[in-house]
């Protein structure tokens, strides 16, 4: 019997700590009674701070494209690699500005560089020259029979501007590269590999791109 008694107790007092009310949740769920102020020693607790960036800022959660300041390149650096020696240098060019490094001539023409809140990139787009003289060749290229019959040979069509526009008969009358450049187009300051200067001797690859404000 002792022990029926002893639960017994158990489950009365239990009870009665039940029917006890809470001082605190009194003063919270008091109906008429104004909200405590957030950091009142009653007032439940807030959102946390990781709740209130998950929700994201009240104007969105992308920056404003069109309110971002444009920017125009000013001067781009590369870093250049004689790997006769293995030495580099890093070479800071003006826009449209040309530099030498050993036997190339290299010219920017320009660049960009994406804002810290973007992913880290910067490209730029050189040509690159070399003045280095060509070897001389001893294959011996065999001269063509010549044969009596005559071939006429009928003229290569002039272009045709309709505008100011060249017509597609001559592409390469817009934009003609001197015969020894060895690299035109864009570089990759995150991946070198990408669109790298093809030489033997030297490796160019770009750094950095400084930029200002366009209306500066």
């Amino acid at each position: 019997m002792r022990p029926v008694i002893l639960i017994a107790a158990a489950f009365a007092a239990g009870g009665a700590m039940a029917q006890t009310a809470d001082p605190a949740l009194d003063d919270i769920l008091a109906p008429g009674q104004p909200a405590p102020a957030p950091g009142d020693p009653g007032a439940p607790p807030g959102p946390s701070e990781l709740d209130e960036l998950s929700q994201g800022a009240a104007d969105g959660d992308f920056p404003n494209l069109e309110a971002v300041d444009k920017r125009k390149p000013v001067s781009v650096t590369l870093r250049a690699l004689d790997k006769i020696i293995a030495k580099y240098t890093d070479i800071e060019i003006p826009m449209d500005g040309t530099a030498t490094f050993g036997t190339l001539t290299i010219t920017a023409r320009t660049c960009d560089k994406r804002p810290p809140e973007e992913f880290p990139e910067t490209t730029a787009f050189i040509e690159i020259a070399d003045q280095a003289p060509a070897p001389a060749s001893n294959l011996k290229i065999p001269e063509p029979k010549k044969n009596s019959a005559k071939v006429k040979s009928e003229p290569a069509p002039a272009a045709e501007s309709h505008g100011g526009a060249i017509s597609p008969a001559a592409p390469a009358a817009a934009a003609q590269l001197p015969s020894n450049t060895v690299f035109s187009g864009w570089m990759f300051a995150s991946s070198p590999a990408l669109s790298a200067l093809q030489h033997p001797v030297y490796d160019v690859w770009v750094i950095d791109c400084k930029t200002v404000k366009a209306d500066s």
